[in-house]
């Protein structure tokens, strides 16, 4: 099982936003950062099953940039808002047990805390992971767990693949090879 996990971009900031936390949306330089993401994710031609947003107006329309590049369309789920953790991964992934490969696409520092707490081993020190905006990053489930496995029972197993900020995937060469 591969799990995607992209943080979204950069949003007007809260002091300077005058709406409901929920709809502060992307800057300008946040979409162009969303399409540098996108642009890089589809020269690496990850395996992604689906597209799978927090409703939060930021993050949705970070999917929607990349779901448009990739040619997939986008699907809601309150479990990606903030507090996304084990629990909330383990209900997203029962609802959708046919998905191998799905983009989770939410919040800080949700993201990155369910990122260690999947690829660090109980008993042993806690990996430190953070994903900057608009970064995605790659967690692969190890090959001996059943399909339909619990979030609980990936809880360090799992092997981070790769992290890559925007930056990193606008400057992939095109036909950089499939990632996972």
């Amino acid at each position: 099982m591969r799990l995607y996990f992209m943080r979204h971009a950069h949003a007007f900031a809260r002091e300077d936003w005058q709406g409901e936390e929920a709809a502060r949306p992307l800057t300008d330089k946040g979409r162009k950062q969303a399409e540098a993401a996108a642009a890089g994710l589809a020269t690496l031609r990850p395996a992604i099953g689906a597209i799978i947003s927090s409703p939060y107006a930021r993050a949705y329309e970070t999917a929607v940039i990349v779901g448009r590049v990739l040619g997939m369309p986008v699907e809601s789920a309150d479990d990606l808002t903030p507090g996304f953790d084990l629990t909330r991964l383990d209900h997203t992934l029962t609802l959708r047990p046919e998905v191998d490969g799905p983009l989770l696409v939410g919040h800080e520092p949700d993201l990155s805390r369910l990122v260690e707490t999947l690829i660090s081993p109980a008993g042993e020190p806690k990996a430190s992971v953070t994903l900057a905006k608009a970064s995605c990053c790659l967690v692969v489930a190890p090959d001996d767990l059943p399909g339909g496995a619990s979030a609980v029972e990936l809880a360090g197993r799992c092997t981070l693949a790769w992290v890559r900020s925007w930056r990193e995937l606008q400057a992939l060469p095109s036909g950089g090879g499939v990632a996972g």
